[in-house]
């Protein structure tokens, strides 16, 4: 292989956003119960490291310290990663946050951000810092998260060993100068144009994969001489299969862009395990092995 193979394992898919989360409560894929048993089956199948997010709106309900029951089932999942050889990179922030944060402005108004995030990250890092192999802070950095945000949160991670992934999306890109500073390795949360057409011919599929190997390489043009990684790639499609010709075409892309002298350390595919709202993962919801599996493990799992 190539890079690493990660898969994440966001809240929105594995929990579900919580009763204190300002997106919830909603339901998850049963990894709150069945993570042993997922964690084995991403081992078996060939992946090699994950993205969990570490649930701000569960860990701190309310303000203060984190919750203990919660981190004690951080505790084992990290425990249980590490004993089959599983990378952690964490995330901090995906899509929601507790309820009493939207409540004082959220995670957008620079004061709330500047406040209250530097002060979960740094219990989080406290208490989970020693079983995580690197920190994605943010699943995406978008234009709408406040400058003071991204750099409390370097100041809190930075003095670790852990590196810190400044995380970009698409539209992003452009401003990795901006990040160069204040990050480790930069994340590409990797996009591709849709595609509708329930049977995609060769073109349409040669293109997409042509599509996404230029904005690697633009990439490496913007992030300069920082390590990178794919810190989240979705294959979006309505079938399975579909799905499955999509990760091939990544999967060339980044051969492609590593034959061209790209380094990619990881790249990590969303979701992890299909989940009742979401496009397909690696695993479907009985947690069998998918199309998707295929195209992006090698068959290393047969």
């Amino acid at each position: 292989m190539t890079f690493a193979r990660g898969a994440t394992l966001t809240t929105a898919v594995t929990l579900g956003y919580g009763d204190m989360s300002n997106l919830g409560p909603t339901a998850g894929s049963g990894f709150w119960t069945r993570w042993p048993e997922d964690l084995a089956v991403l081992q078996q199948v060939g992946v090699t490291d994950i993205r969990l997010t570490f649930d701000w709106a569960r860990l701190q309900a309310k303000p203060g310290d984190l919750d203990g029951s919660w981190a004690d089932w951080y505790d084992q999942v990290l425990t249980a990663a590490d004993a089959i050889g599983l990378r952690v990179w964490a995330t901090l922030y995906g899509c929601d946050e507790p309820r009493w944060v939207t409540n004082e402005g959220g995670i957008d108004d620079a004061d709330v951000a500047a406040k209250w995030l530097p002060r979960f990250v740094e219990r989080v890092a406290d208490r989970f810092g020693a079983g995580v192999h690197g920190w994605i802070p943010f699943a995406e950095i978008t234009a709408d998260l406040p400058a003071a945000g991204w750099a409390a949160t370097w100041s809190a991670l930075r003095s670790g060993e852990a590196p810190v992934v400044a995380s970009l999306s698409a539209s992003m890109i452009d401003r990795a100068a901006s990040f160069l500073e204040t990050c480790d390795l930069i994340g590409i949360a990797l996009a591709h144009a849709d595609l509708d057409d329930p049977e995609p011919n060769d073109e349409q599929l040669e293109h997409l994969r042509e599509q996404m190997h230029a904005e690697v390489m633009r990439s490496t043009e913007l992030v300069q001489d920082t390590p990178m990684l794919i810190s989240q790639f979705t294959a979006r499609h309505h079938d399975a299969d579909v799905q499955g010709l999509i990760a091939e075409q990544f999967v060339r892309a980044l051969d492609a862009a590593i034959a061209d002298g790209v380094s990619i350390e990881a790249a990590f595919i969303d979701p992890a395990i299909t989940g009742p709202e979401s496009s397909g993962g690696l695993l479907d919801s009985a947690r069998s092995t998918t199309p998707m599996a295929d195209a992006v493990l090698g068959g290393t799992h047969r």
